[in-house]
């Protein structure tokens, strides 16, 4: 239950801090309807989210959570985006459109996070037992996350924000801070920058093959084929980082162009000398303090992309993705077309974790995040499991490469080998194979024959 209450208050609070940030612009100042409607919106997407994830009915056993971080991705992406939107136009909200604006302003700063949490809170209940003391725990946390937003709310109508923030770079820094803050790390380890590239990798790779078949060009073996260094290319890591750099990077630099681009104040109607100075002092103060706000995302960005390219090279170690069992079924299925892009994908059933990854013949191989020889310390739990690199699986703790084809076969400093079979597209392995390799592999370090 603390683990649920920990995150759940960490999540809240990183909430609050980015909520902090809105209640900051001038507009929200002694308008307590406008932060009612802030307010609220964080409210609903608590009790929405929360229970989405909670529910099995209403989230884990109808949408993956893959496809709730992709969607997660998405609107942080549109909020970041219509910061560009609102640089080009200007727009001026007031009244029912302003009070509704920052009610799905606050809606999306907590619903996947809640969403996450409440599914946390079912998984962890269901292990330990204690399903109702973890759901109160992780509602708790939530309730004490927030706690510090009401206690600094008498401060914040003192700071002038208006002279650092516009409302396009406001809802920017928003977007950029959810980039950076959003997600609950227990279930997703990736930032944007990891997701997106990959993202656009697999894209790339995809339209680029197919348009070499439709042109007759596919790759060979043998056969030196026309322009299949400039396809490699394409279909690469560096154009995908490059995509990437390019859309995380756009706005900031397009808010700090439309600053620069200012037409200077008109000064030939004023004759006193001094007025002239002042005036342009004013100008180019009130535009260094509005620049503030754009260097700061440009340099959080910088760092998520500096995170980011390292954690995909040159260890690819992806965070665990939480799979169950259809309702009604007694297997877990996990669609062949998740590896089709040639990288290692790492998968938690409750507490077994698994890989599977697709072998150089095309075929896939799954097996136990584990293997029968090397076994670290309980503190050295970063030493466990699998990583990728190029073409190998690489054992973390004793740095052994271990060639993608061998993948399957027991023995060595393989990993432990999981049944399973193809149908359908889909690589389905049975629930009660996988509990038993489990535990025949957790039985074999109680007879001492790990290191």
């Amino acid at each position: 239950m603390l683990e649920t209450f920990i995150a759940s208050s960490r999540e809240a609070f990183q909430c609050s801090f980015i909520i902090t940030l809105l209640l900051l612009y001038p507009e929200l100042k002694n308008r307590p309807g406008y932060v009612r409607s802030l307010v609220a919106g964080v409210a609903s997407a608590f009790i929405a989210g929360f229970a989405v994830g909670y529910l099995p009915a209403l989230g884990p056993n109808v949408i993956g959570n893959e496809t709730w971080v992709f969607w997660r991705l998405f609107f942080d992406s549109l909020v970041f985006y219509i910061s560009v939107f609102m640089a080009i136009t200007s727009p001026g909200f007031s009244g029912r459109p302003l009070s509704a604006a920052l009610c799905l302003l606050g809606f999306s700063a907590f619903f996947f996070e809640a969403r996450a949490l409440g599914f946390l809170a079912r998984d962890i209940g269901i292990m330990q037992e204690k399903v109702a003391g973890t759901a109160l725990a992780g509602i708790s946390g939530a309730v004490l996350g927030f706690v510090p937003l009401f206690c600094v709310k008498g401060i914040l109508n003192r700071i002038p924000v208006e002279k650092a923030f516009t409302s396009a770079s406001l809802v920017m820094t928003f977007g950029a801070l959810r980039f950076m803050l959003g997600g609950v790390s227990e279930l997703e380890k990736g930032n944007i920058v990891s997701e997106l590239q990959r993202g656009i990798l697999v894209f790339m790779e995809a339209a680029v093959r197919k348009l070499q078949a439709a042109l007759l060009m596919s790759g060979h073996a043998f056969i030196k084929v026309p322009f299949a260094a400039l396809a490699d290319f394409i279909a690469g890591d560096r154009t995908a980082l490059t995509l990437t750099v390019i859309f995380i990077m756009t706005p900031p630099l397009f808010i700090l162009l439309t600053l620069f681009a200012r037409p200077d104040p008109l000064l030939h109607d004023l004759e006193a000398g001094a007025q002239k100075r002042r005036e342009i002092s004013f100008f180019r103060k009130d535009l260094v303090n509005h620049s503030i706000p754009a260097l700061s995302v440009f340099i959080m960005l910088t760092v998520m992309l500096h995170e980011g390219n390292m954690a995909m090279n040159p260890l690819y170690d992806p965070p665990p993705s939480p799979v169950r069992e259809l309702e009604g079924e007694k297997v877990v299925r996990v669609p062949f077309s998740d590896i089709s892009d040639k990288k290692l994908k790492k998968y938690v059933y409750y507490q077994i974790l698994f890989l599977i990854a697709l072998k150089p013949d095309g075929t896939a191989g799954v097996a136990l995040d584990q293997c029968e020889i090397c076994r670290p310390a309980k503190w050295n739990k970063d030493a466990l499991g699998y990583a990728q690199k190029g073409e190998n699986l690489i054992c973390k703790y004793c740095m052994t490469p271990i060639a993608m084809h061998t993948l399957n076969n027991p023995g060595g400093c393989n990993p432990i080998p999981v049944p399973f079979k193809l149908e359908d597209g889909q690589i389905v392995i049975e629930v009660e194979e996988l509990i038993t390799t489990y535990k025949k592999a957790e039985a074999l370090e109680k007879k001492g024959t790990h290191l």
